[in-house]
């Protein structure tokens, strides 16, 4: 350690590439944690075990897909299972779509499932005033007063209703024939079923002890939970949301473990180079080149034990703020808490102590092996066959951008983003004999007879110093390079999404009820009275992959739901059959996936499996979906069972939907795969951003490092003659090729991907988004480079 404490800027760098790279991972682990073990709050708090459909369909070595849609069981079932013994109670749940106009009455409801029965609230809380709602028009609610009329849309039936009871549960609570009415469980598909069966266990009864009774008498047809995995059952989303959980991270775990490790090695690469001479001297006493390497993984091992707890303090704030990004663009509900366990700061520890190990055995391999006299003399010269396997990685990176010209999918963007991770790859190999070829033509060209001398000290120092110079190359074009491939890829995507679908309900206007769950009965024939509309709604479902990328085993993804009367309105540049075709068990596919007259296997959202028939192709599968479903075959396998949108021609609607009190209108329709769509790349932004100033701080407390470990080199011009002007104008002249270096990089090796990635979304040889970008990427990293060397330089020279 005595070697390290006289040259402790390396080990400082290497100290705060853990720090950082110990958040990173432990934020990711608590997502991964929370996408296992956290749980919204259970509803029906008094049941001891619920029984319910399934809500997942499990795959062989993978996660299972979550089925968002509500799945009903028979209403029989709850007398089967109140026969089991050691059921003290059993109750039939319902959820629909329950709101009171105004908002008032039903705070902490979901708006989609805020209608129950009666016999629900024996599980969920208390009557604590008035008497039980017996006729069609009664009602129980918390914050009401008894008597109070209070107008509600239940089941998408706008009513008045008169509170009879207060409670102090969430929701809203009609008589049991009249919610079973308002579910629409008295006819059709769904009649005499129930959402699921809650029960209470009998006294002195483990609520476990009662779940593998049932589990005997009901099989595996049903899924039986007890403690937290209740709110599955409650909330069939829930599960969804802990997919994305799961999702997330591993779309993210990647590319942060690899800048993580570049950061670590390049830091202990640092801290190596600063010691060399001291480690050549300690071969040269006797040490082995095992003690050698020993030495350094003390060193590295001890500066990254120093940073895992403050990393992983810093790791959970991160987590939370990532936490509340997903709640606020929907990719996660509010009732979904993380679990902060000491899980994941544990894994973190582990992984990069692990890495640091790792790290510090290869950078030192080489000295640690050196003959004595050659360590003393010079440091080695950029390796051929690294720079080789460099070069052929940024050749390999062009040769994935193209993957846009033949690709017309989403999953085209792998090609532009596994480009910008090969092509870094591929600089931070070539790069010390890149910059060592640059810096030595520009050293011999006749510029520098013509140049002042700190401008020849500083190419000179370049060209001499390649390795050195490289490093902060590397990794500042690093964060150039992934910056804009990132972003301009999300945001070119997104622009050709948004064209295909704003061409497709060009001329149209959106009406949405979000606070009602759906939209109302009756308001879809009111505006088709004015001008012409059609219902629309959005669902999963599930199928074989159907486009390139797809999950080899099963799909899910988001359909958009039309019906018939769509057909004049909704133009989804239709190749083959109609819109008028979409009744009954019917879909419209991209043509790329399929024909008319084919059938293809589907499960809904709710799990049900159903044989459709194809009715019509179309090319605007990038806007819509690759699959358009009937709205007959939606309202049936979804949750609410309602339109959640009108697509309706401009007319003056203001008075008619005066009337309908939480309606809204918009004048820009979306597609079905917008709002998660934009919720993912906002996502992929922010953990962008993250990772980026996590490399920025990395490099300058780099370049803070190197510059302090200069004094002697500086030192020694100083006796030459340099005067502390001219020094400080060759750092900036080093700083200003450092950064030139980095930017030009991090431009060109974009910029390929980026102008492939335009012509074959867009049709033009650009991208589209924030262009300014590109300049501002270079001013960050001037601002970042510049102090780093300055600031230690001037303090040196004084």
């Amino acid at each position: 350690m005595s070697l390290a404490m006289a040259r402790i800027g390396g080990l400082v760098v290497v100290f705060v590439a853990v720090l950082g790279g110990m958040a990173l991972v432990t934020a990711t682990g608590v997502m991964v944690d929370s996408g296992f073990r956290a749980q919204p709050a259970v509803r029906l708090a008094g049941a001891d075990v619920v029984v319910s459909a399934r809500q997942s369909i499990p795959r062989k070595e993978d996660l299972p897909v979550a089925l968002p849609e509500r799945a009903s069981v028979p209403g029989s079932l709850v007398g089967v299972v109140a026969g089991v013994p050691g059921v003290a109670a059993a109750i039939g749940d319902l959820g629909f779509p329950a709101a009171v106009l105004g908002g008032a009455g039903s705070r902490g409801a979901d708006p989609a499932t805020g209608g129950h029965g009666w016999s629900s609230l024996s599980m969920s809380g208390q009557m604590i005033a008035g008497r039980p709602p017996r006729a069609a028009d009664e009602i129980a609610l918390r914050d009401a007063r008894i008597g109070q009329q209070v107008r509600i849309v239940a089941g998408g039936r706008p009513g008045t209703y008169r509170v009879t009871a207060l409670v102090n549960a969430s929701g809203l609570y009609f008589a049991d024939a009249t919610a079973a009415e308002l579910a629409g469980r008295t006819t059709g598909a769904r009649a005499g079923t129930v959402d699921l069966v809650a029960i209470r266990a009998a006294p002195g009864l483990a609520p476990e002890d009662l779940a593998g009774r049932l589990k005997e008498r009901l099989g595996e047809q049903y899924e039986i939970a007890t403690g937290r995995f209740r709110a599955d059952a409650e909330s069939p989303g829930a599960a969804a949301g802990r997919g994305l959980l799961l999702v997330l991270p591993g779309s993210i775990g990647g590319i942060s473990l690899m800048i993580v490790g570049f950061v670590v090695s390049g830091g202990l690469s640092l801290s190596i180079n600063r010691q060399r001479r001291e480690l050549i001297l300690l071969r040269a006493a006797g040490a082995t080149p095992r003690q050698v390497r020993r030495v350094v993984a003390v060193q590295g091992v001890t500066a990254a034990v120093l940073a895992l707890a403050p990393g992983a303090a810093s790791g959970y704030f991160l987590a939370a703020r990532l936490g509340e990004l997903l709640v606020s663009v929907g990719a996660l509900r509010a009732d979904q808490p993380l679990v902060y366990g000491p899980l994941p700061a544990a894994a973190a520890a582990l992984l990069l102590l692990g890495v640091v190990r790792v790290a510090s055995w290869a950078a030192s391999l080489h000295i640690s092996r050196m003959p004595v006299i050659s360590g003393i003399a010079e440091t080695r010269p950029p390796s051929r066959v690294r720079t080789n396997a460099g070069l052929l990685l940024i050749l390999a990176s062009l040769v994935l951008a193209t993957a846009p010209l033949v690709i017309q999918t989403e999953a085209a963007a792998i090609g532009p983003a596994t480009a910008a991770l090969l092509a870094v790859i591929g600089l931070a190999l070539a790069g010390p004999r890149l910059v060592q070829r640059a810096a030595g033509a520009l050293a011999g060209s006749r510029l520098m007879a013509r140049v002042s001398g700190p401008v020849w000290l500083a190419v000179h120092n370049c060209h001499g110093h390649a390795l050195r110079t490289s490093g902060a190359v590397a990794a500042l074009g690093m964060a150039v390079t992934l910056s804009l491939s990132v972003v301009l890829t999300q945001t070119t995507i997104t622009k050709a999404r948004s064209d295909q679908a704003t061409l497709g309900m060009r001329g149209l206007v959106t009406i949405t009820a979000p606070g009602l769950g759906g939209i109302p009965r009756g308001l879809l024939s009111d505006v088709r009275a004015v001008t012409p509309a059609a219902g629309v709604a959005t669902t999963t479902v599930v199928t074989e992959p159907l486009l390139f990328g797809d999950d080899p085993s099963l799909m899910s993804r988001p359909a958009l739901a039309l019906g018939p009367d769509a057909g004049g309105l909704v133009d989804l540049e239709v190749v083959d059959g109609g819109l008028n075709g979409l009744r009954g068990h019917a879909i419209a596919l991209d043509e790329r996936v399929g024909r008319v007259g084919h059938s293809l296997d589907v499960i809904m959202g709710d799990g049900a499996r159903v044989r459709a028939r194809v009715v019509a192709t179309y090319r605007r599968g990038l806007g819509f979906g690759p699959v358009v479903v009937s709205r007959d075959l939606a309202a049936a396998h979804t949750t609410t069972g309602l339109d959640s949108a009108i697509l309706a021609r401009p007319a003056e609607l203001g008075p008619l939907l005066a009337r309908w009190p939480g309606v809204e209108l918009t004048t820009r329709p979306e597609g079905p795969q917008a709002g998660s769509a934009s919720a993912q790349a906002l996502v992929n932004m922010a953990v962008l951003a993250v990772l980026l100033a996590y490399v920025l701080v990395a490099v300058a407390n780099r370049l803070v490092a190197t510059t302090t470990g200069r004094r002697d080199e500086l030192d020694g011009l100083r006796r030459l003659g340099a005067t502390p002007r001219q020094l400080r104008r060759m750092i900036r002249w080093e700083a200003a090729m450092i950064a030139a270096g980095a930017s030009g990089a991090g431009l060109v090796l974009s910029a390929v991907p980026l102008v492939l990635l335009g012509a074959g979304f867009l049709a033009r040889p650009a991208p589209s988004g924030p262009l300014w970008l590109a300049p501002a990427s270079v001013l960050v990293v001037g601002l970042v480079v510049w102090p780093a060397m300055e600031l230690p330089a001037r303090k040196i020279i004084h």
